[in-house]
């Protein structure tokens, strides 16, 4: 009898985290689907400090994307009663995310163009573990929408660092299949929690 509460209120628990994760996936999807929008109208609006366009938009989206993975460390924290992230995690999860993003700003900005390649290099790295960690490692199912947004946006990244190797200047359209497969992945994980309820 006690086992049988044991167990069923661990696999509550367990649906609870992996809703709130399908959720949070959400979020991370549909908010990342916009940043190539929002880079490029900040270019056109911010014409006299161009050079200050990228950082502020990936400054605010990284503030979110933080926030949205905080939120649900909460939830974790709340269900489990155990801390998922040591205090060191904030630091780790803003350097892994900081310095590659700094060598495509610094490499695009002053032109040098194989440490933008680097930083686009270290930045799909980065996201592959990121993705592997999170979905694999843990209580989560991988589905296939997520293989769609890694692949899409490991495909930006490359199209990207190519383009501005070779300065071919094709980033104004490269952004659209991202976007619109990471619209879908938020769409699909969106659908996901509500039929799952």
């Amino acid at each position: 009898m006690e086992k049988d509460i044991v167990k069923e209120s661990r696999e509550v628990a367990e649906k609870i985290i992996k809703g709130e994760f399908r959720l949070t996936l959400a979020k991370y999807y549909l908010l990342w689907s916009t940043f190539p929008i929002v880079s490029f109208a900040l270019y056109l609006i911010n014409t006299r400090y161009p050079f200050l366009n990228y950082p502020i938009a990936l400054f605010g989206y990284l503030y979110y994307n933080f926030k949205i993975f905080s939120d649900f460390s909460k939830i974790v924290e709340r269900v489990y009663g155990i801390k998922k992230y040591n205090k060191y995690s904030d630091i780790i999860y803003t350097a892994v995310w900081s310095i590659p993003t700094a060598m495509i700003f610094i490499g695009y900005e002053f032109n040098y163009p194989y440490l933008a390649l680097a930083g686009f290099a270290i930045l799909g790295i980065n996201y592959s573990f990121f993705v592997y960690f999170c979905l694999k490692k843990s209580f989560h199912d991988f589905h296939y929408y997520d293989l769609l947004v890694m692949m899409t946006f490991i495909a930006y990244i490359v199209s990207v660092g190519i383009c501005v190797t070779l300065n071919i200047c094709l980033t104004k359209i490269m952004w659209i299949p991202f976007t619109l497969s990471w619209i879908y992945a938020s769409y699909a994980s969106f659908m996901e929690v509500i039929e799952g309820e």
